[in-house]
């Protein structure tokens, strides 16, 4: 069965539209009417195509045009319910942009989940296109707004069971390789590797073993000092690992940076897992080499595929989290890839992106509330 969904969107000051005559037979009950972000959103389905009722759309548009409100519908033989969460501030244009955008796609507002400050969470309809393609499309939309926007599956409660992050500029706000290598007086020749490695320009594992080799001699209470004096947690860190705890969701932390810094870290935010690559020491001292397997963009996919098994379940009921190429993969494999202040190469491949907000913006992604 074909359904339309029509949409109206007003400015807070005019009030809902008063619907034409004509809507007395059609229209039975409004699915959403509400004062949102700046805006009265007015929206219903009908179980009728759109040549069935188009003298009634053509009215209800010429109506709307003379008030300055905005009239969308479209029509779906079986449609798909979504999530459009937003988050930020210019709340009203972001709406009006994201919705324009959407409904280019075919996808219509339905009830609105949330809509607290700077959080909106609405329902959309429409056909199973790619949400990735939605999503990009999104953000285009939205460029030069403070606003971070993702277009949602209506995941089932307890589909996640597991959190897999990046700790260096995602889980904290710096890079501990730089912080060392400027007690040596060297942070702007490691930094530039690190820019380029986290850009996809260098390979991970040799700009890493480069880095450390600058770092041999290096006494080991610099990274203490480090950890006492610089490691900051970014913005929404603590928020974050409370709310999937509080749903049953474990948290780890997989890094290509070092043991020392991940291990900190575990103990700080009280995370289940904590994987980072060991920096060889002697007398005290970084003899500028790193034991073991690297932990580099393979080895964090395999790591998520572990901790999943251990869970008794796969890569779609996880989701990773990064901002470098390192992390591409663990957020390919996941079922929900998030990037987190990236650079563009990550941000035009992961399923969803956050360039404005704090971690726990990731609990609205997954239309998490407190327990």
């Amino acid at each position: 069965m074909t359904t339309t969904r029509i949409a109206i969107l007003s400015p807070t000051e005019q009030g809902p539209m008063p619907l034409p005559a004509s809507a007395g037979q059609l229209v039975t009950q409004l699915e959403t009417h509400q004062e949102i972000w700046g805006w009265w959103l007015q929206s219903w389905a009908l179980p009728l195509g759109e040549g069935e009722i188009m003298p009634f759309l053509q009215e209800l548009s010429r109506q709307a045009a003379t008030q300055n409100r905005q009239v969308t519908w479209a029509s779906a033989a079986q449609p798909v319910a979504r999530r459009l969460v937003l988050q930020g501030q210019n709340a009203a244009e972001a709406l009006r942009r994201a919705l324009a955008a959407l409904h280019l796609q075919g996808l219509m507002p339905g009830r609105v989940e949330a809509a607290q400050g700077a959080l909106l969470i609405l329902t959309l309809h429409g056909p199973e296109n790619r949400l990735s393609l939605h999503n990009h499309q999104l953000q285009e939309a939205l460029e030069g707004l403070a606003v971070d926007a993702a277009l949602t599956p209506i995941w089932p409660a307890g589909h996640f069971r597991l959190l897999l992050a990046d700790m260096d500029s995602t889980l904290i706000a710096i890079e501990c390789i730089d912080e060392v290598a400027d007690h040596l007086g060297l942070k702007r020749q490691v930094a530039a590797i690190t820019e380029r490695s986290m850009e996809g320009e260098l390979d991970f594992r040799t700009s890493l073993q480069e880095r450390v080799r600058l770092l041999a001699g290096t006494p080991v209470s610099v990274l203490d000092d480090v950890i006492a004096h610089r490691l900051q947690l970014n913005p929404g860190a603590r928020e974050l690992v409370h709310g999937l705890h509080q749903h049953g969701i474990e948290v780890g932390v997989v890094s290509g940076g070092f043991t020392h810094f991940t291990r900190h870290l575990q103990d700080l935010l009280g995370l289940d897992y904590a994987f980072g690559n060991t920096l060889e020491i002697s007398d005290g001292q970084l003899t500028g080499n790193v034991l073991g397997e690297i932990i580099d963009a393979p080895a964090k996919a395999q790591i998520l595929q572990v901790l999943a098994r251990g869970l008794d379940t796969d890569p779609s009921h996880c989701i990773a989290m990064g901002d470098g190429a390192n992390d591409l993969a663990m957020i390919h494999l996941a079922g929900a890839g998030i990037a987190y202040h990236a650079k563009p190469v990550v941000r035009s491949q992961a399923d969803f992106q956050i360039r404005h907000g704090g971690l726990d913006a990731v609990l609205a992604i997954l239309s998490l509330t407190p327990a």
